[in-house]
């Protein structure tokens, strides 16, 4: 890794857990939003996904796993 690619990756993360916490609570609380409407956590995207089941979908929109754990639930 080059040394721009190092300190684009050390912004990117810096406080990354904290800042989740902050914004979505913790990981236990987090998950039980999800699991009691995965549909809801999709957000704008929810009109795009109706009948997923069965179906394999990449993680979209570069979400860090905010749509792809919704939709694995569905």
């Amino acid at each position: 890794m080059n040394e721009q690619s190092t300190k684009n990756k050390e912004a990117w993360e810096y406080r990354a857990y904290e800042f989740w916490n902050m914004r979505e609570g913790s990981p236990a609380e987090k998950a039980k939003k999800i699991m009691k409407d995965p549909k809801a956590c999709l957000k704008i995207h929810q009109k795009y996904f109706h009948d997923v089941k069965g179906l394999k979908i990449g993680n979209p929109c570069g979400s860090n796993g905010r749509k792809a754990v919704p939709l694995a639930l569905m």
